[in-house]
């Protein structure tokens, strides 16, 4: 048996992983579990990282035990975890064998057992890496393929979002399936309809970072908004937020042209059914929040807008965010956007940097 997990509850802990707690129904489980995406590939032999949320207004005591995917090997077996009345733990298995696979989805099966019942989680998680690597921004995706993708769907459309860093630059590429491209026209609205336009959004924050609830609250990230601009091949890139700024700023929809950063670069093609959307993002604004270095870890999340297609698709769902984690202060508006009633996850997902993928 491992050593037994006691985790107590902290302002930050609690702000950071339940927002919206209080709105819950008493719950039919007594825990509530999620597995973190590990932040570099398996075969570096990450922990495993696994969340508690006690449910119940009662103390509660049990054992933790992970089916980890075939050809990786966790250690201890089992730990045990004592919450106190709705509290938040976390308990790490270390990785003693690890596998990567292409596809860079590893099912993973949690059991807790206590409190009078056995709660069974599965879930699929991915390696949240970017490996070293300065790319060419023109919309080819030739170049990624040793970028690790992390993937999902949203009504049958796929989404991929794959990641690189180097000492000066943080890029990404993310592949969109999507029926039809609605480019940012110039008057900032959608080209040829004077409305919503495709876009994505991602936020990138230091590994502490914890979401406000209040408006009062100041912004702990860097965020931007990526769109396909008039021309074949061209984009335009938006800074939405920067650590320091207060959270009631970034939640009105605001004018884009404003925005717009220059110290990006950013190429998008069509090609098929998908769109790809490649940026490089200079290190220099960041460098007093998050310093690029391998196995540094930090928080990143993507939001794609489909508002012609399969509408807001957030990364959050696939990385098995609970319900609660939902905020509509994690994430800026802008003048053109179309979200929907329910607001998107919390924008700081586990991820890190690696020096290569084998």
């Amino acid at each position: 048996m491992g050593r037994r997990v006691v985790v107590r509850r902290t302002a930050a802990l609690w702000a950071a992983m339940v927002v919206l707690a209080s709105t819950l129904s008493p719950a039919a489980e007594p825990v509530a579990l999620r597995v973190e995406n590990v932040t570099v590939p398996p075969s570096s032999r990450p922990p495993v990282n696994v969340w508690v949320k006690n449910l119940t207004e009662a103390p509660y005591e049990g054992v933790l035990a992970v089916s980890p995917p075939e050809g990786w090997q966790l250690s201890p077996a089992k730990r045990e975890v004592s919450l106190g009345p709705g509290d938040l733990g976390r308990a790490s298995f270390a990785m003693l064998k690890g596998l990567n696979l292409a596809a860079n989805a590893y099912g993973v099966e949690v059991v807790a057992t206590g409190g009078g019942s056995t709660v069974t989680h599965k879930q699929t998680i991915a390696a949240a890496t970017a490996p070293y690597f300065k790319p060419t921004i023109d919309g080819d995706p030739a170049e990624w393929d040793q970028a690790v993708p992390v993937a999902w769907e949203t009504a049958e459309c796929k989404t991929a979002v794959r990641t690189y860093w180097s000492r000066r630059q943080f890029a990404v590429l993310v592949e969109v399936e999507e029926e039809k491209l609605v480019r940012l026209g110039p008057d900032g609205a959608g080209q040829g309809r004077g409305g919503p336009f495709d876009a994505v959004q991602i936020a990138i924050a230091p590994r502490d970072a914890v979401t406000g609830t209040s408006e009062d609250d100041e912004a702990a990230r860097f965020e931007f908004l990526l769109c396909a601009a008039e021309g074949e091949g061209e984009g335009r890139c938006f800074q939405l937020a920067a650590p320091g700024m207060k959270l009631a700023e970034a939640a009105k929809p605001r004018a884009l042209g404003p925005l717009a950063c220059d110290d990006a670069e950013l190429a998008v093609r069509r090609q098929g059914q998908t769109t790809y959307y490649e940026c490089s993002l200079s290190f220099r604004p960041m460098r007093d929040h998050i310093r690029p270095s391998e196995g540094r870890e930090f928080r990143f999340s993507v939001l794609i807008h489909d508002p012609d297609g399969t509408g807001l698709r957030d990364l959050g769902t696939a990385a098995g965010l609970w319900p609660w984690q939902r905020n509509r202060l994690a994430w800026s508006r802008f003048e053109g956007d179309d979200w929907p009633e329910q607001p998107p996850f919390d924008g700081k997902l586990e991820w890190g940097m690696c020096s290569s993928v084998y």
